[in-house]
């Protein structure tokens, strides 16, 4: 066992993922949690679920895809403004599952990659060698 724990720091390998997980993981995600304004927090307020709609509208990403679909933005921001406040609501609250860009998938790449550097860490641990001929 002291032999693998003085193997397992000696390797600067080891040290330069750990220091890399840090500062990856230590990054906040756009979704944390948060104190929010007291305006925001009300149930069914339809001027703020209307300037969230709206908001989400003006990007460039949405407001294209409205186009391609062959739906002019002015004449859904109409639409949307004849929505009852029960499905003004439903929507604005329903926007945090749009994914605008995406992620591209970015969270499978990061997680595969993680997985490959601790299996090539046990490998080099346990004195084994991958030879490809």
């Amino acid at each position: 066992m002291q032999k693998l724990r003085k193997a397992l720091l000696s390797h600067s390998l080891v040290w330069y993922v750990a220091i890399a997980m840090l500062v990856v993981f230590s990054v906040p995600r756009a979704g944390s949690a948060g104190i929010i304004p007291s305006h925001l927090a009300s149930n069914g307020s339809r001027q703020v679920d209307m300037a969230r709609v709206q908001g989400v509208m003006e990007s460039k990403v949405v407001s294209q895809r409205l186009m391609d679909l062959g739906l002019n933005p002015e004449e859904v921001k109409i639409k949307v403004a004849t929505f009852s406040d029960a499905d003004l609501h439903q929507l604005a609250s329903h926007l945090d599952q749009v994914q605008g860009g995406g992620d591209g998938g970015l969270g499978i790449i990061v997680t595969l990659l993680v997985i490959a550097i601790l299996f090539v860490i046990l490998l080099q641990l346990t004195n084994h060698r991958i030879i490809i001929k």
